[in-house]
């Protein structure tokens, strides 16, 4: 198993339904209009509030995908093992992806902390046979997602300001999250809602997962104790926001982009931490689950909103 092929052929799954900008210029029929921006596919993209996850696709995997499919159960039952044996964790399986020489295995933790992420199970494709005592996955990937969900555990008040921000802000105003199910099933991004997901690095964070991994029953009580002790650098967790226009055929609204941006900034109450802020017009393409395009609209510089 060739880790270093595999892992070129998954990587975008850590980044999915946020901001990362794919070659949507490869995508089927894609064309340049007049004013720089693309003229999108029907077949590639559809409506945010349409997409569950269910097409997404990952670099030559239509093979894998077949095998992984016939070896589900065995799939299954090799990643909870990985999980339970490896990070003390119980999870469930959303979905099942070939790639590469394997398969990516997407899944969120039972109870808390609450995460979600992917474990990779090699295939032989000669053989046609599904190495399910070699599952792996990629450095850091699953401590980060551990981590963020730790984070959440300790800061649950100020993550329910966060969420009842985000929710009055769809319910006012035309725009929307992605589907829980899309979440679920091609997120991997830690701790995530539709609205936002999160990534985490740096000691304080191998310190949490580290307390975890020793104790996976330690209280709440117990990590908030150990996270009042640091001088918590807020740069070390990442909340990014994306947010999708509701309508079809209308372009991201600056103005309440702006807004969004200063009601963050002023907000009180809400996770420490260093926020973006996107907003992409109706459309995700199914097979990237990514929404962005030209005209998508970013003016938040990494480190830029900064909550202490």
């Amino acid at each position: 198993m060739k880790k270093s092929k595999m892992a070129l052929a998954i990587v975008s799954t850590t980044l999915l339904l946020g901001g990362c900008n794919v070659d949507v210029e490869n995508t089927k029929e894609t064309k340049i209009l007049g004013n720089g921006d693309i003229a999108l596919d029907s077949e590639s993209f559809v409506s945010v509030q349409d997409y569950k996850g269910d097409e997404y696709t990952l670099q030559n995997g239509e093979k894998t995908d077949k095998i992984a499919e016939e070896n589900r159960d065995s799939i299954e039952q090799a990643v909870k093992e990985f999980f339970l044996n490896k990070y003390k964790t119980e999870v469930k399986i959303h979905n099942i992806v070939g790639a590469v020489d394997g398969a990516s295995v997407f899944v969120e933790s039972v109870g808390e902390p609450h995460f979600y992420t992917f474990a990779i199970v090699p295939i032989d494709v000669e053989k046609e046979k599904v190495e399910s005592d070699k599952v792996w996955s990629q450095e850091g990937q699953i401590e980060d997602a551990i981590s963020t969900g730790l984070y959440a555990m300790i800061n649950d008040q100020e993550f329910s300001n966060l969420d009842k921000y985000l929710n009055e802000i769809t319910v006012k105003n035309p725009v929307v999250g992605v589907r829980m199910e899309a979440v679920e099933r091609v997120g991997a991004n830690g701790f995530a809602t539709p609205y936002y997901y999160t990534s985490a690095s740096g000691e304080y964070f191998t310190e949490l997962y580290n307390k975890y991994i020793e104790d996976p029953t330690i209280s709440k009580e117990e990590l908030k104790s150990s996270f009042e002790k640091y001088n918590f650098d807020s740069n070390l967790m990442l909340i990014t926001i994306t947010l999708y226009m509701k309508e079809s055929d209308t372009d991201p609204d600056e103005a309440l982009y702006d807004q969004i941006v200063s009601d963050i900034e002023q907000m009180e109450g809400i996770p420490q931490g260093s926020y973006s802020v996107i907003l992409h017009d109706n459309l995700i393409n199914a097979e990237y689950a990514d929404g962005s395009k030209k005209s998508s609209i970013n003016k938040t510089k990494l480190n830029e909103i900064m909550k202490e």
